[in-house]
């Protein structure tokens, strides 16, 4: 069975790089000009040597003002997070420049503030490095009264055949989707790109691949929003081959 790992093939491939802006300009902040803890000097940095360091797998959703933790992580398979001391992270940059400004907590934990006038559909990119590996936290930056669907949400099994429920429905900021039966790590039954018409109430998926992808799906239709609560009408998300039939419950978050 295939698993869809979202980044982690290319994060593997450039394990040890020392640089992450490739052809960009990043804003690189002077972290000890931002009151870097002072026992980060002294905590204890160990080297994991040629892994893939990462803050998160698939790009991140957030809007401007928006404030995001960066914890730094280190793995070898999909899947699989393994912390490092956020204190230990150095030349903290974003790109464009300006899209974010920088501030640490007590413990060392650098905080990245989307700056208020981000336009949405921008693809930031927050940068560190780690004794010399680069990091690489890329997040879709949205507007909720633009794009509601954003989030992911959790389809009401009641009343509806064993295992049909949905447990994962993803909208990212950045357009794209993805279905999951029964969440296992980073696995996905299926994903693609969606098409909102906010007026309307339109949408549309493409779905680009899968593990798992229904022949009952239907691609088309329109949604309803209210009060954390999401319904569709027409467009079918499919029976998965486990489940008896199928649930058209609505979803909430």
């Amino acid at each position: 069975m295939q698993l869809r790992a979202i980044g982690i093939a290319a994060l593997l491939a450039v394990a040890g790089c020392q640089s992450a802006a490739g052809d960009e300009e990043i804003e690189i902040l002077d972290i000890d000009a931002q009151g870097v803890a002072a026992d980060a000097e002294a905590a204890a940095c160990p080297d994991i040597g040629q892994k893939a360091y990462f803050f998160w797998m698939e790009p991140r959703s957030a809007e401007p003002g928006d404030k995001i933790a960066l914890f730094p992580y280190w793995t070898d398979m999909p899947g699989a997070y393994n912390d490092l001391p956020p204190g230990c992270l150095q030349n903290l940059g974003v790109s464009p420049e300006g899209a974010a400004t920088f501030t640490r907590q007590d413990d060392g934990l650098p905080i990245a503030e989307i700056s208020p006038d981000v336009e949405a559909g921008t693809r930031m990119r927050l940068d560190a490095t780690y004794n010399g590996h680069s990091l690489i936290g890329p997040v879709d930056v949205f507007r909720a009264a633009d794009n509601p669907l954003v989030g992911t949400w959790r389809q009401d099994g009641e009343g509806c055949p064993a295992d049909s429920a949905i447990q994962e429905l993803v909208f990212t900021g950045g357009g794209d989707f993805s279905v999951t039966w029964t969440p296992f790590e980073v696995y996905k039954d299926y994903w693609g790109t969606y098409a909102l018409d906010t007026e309307t109430g339109a949408i549309r998926l493409d779905i680009e691949g899968g593990n798992q992808v229904p022949g009952d799906v239907v691609t088309e239709g329109t949604v309803s929003l209210s009060d954390n609560a999401m319904t569709f009408d027409a467009l079918y998300f499919g029976t998965p081959v486990s489940a008896e039939g199928g649930c058209h419950a609505g979803f909430s978050q």
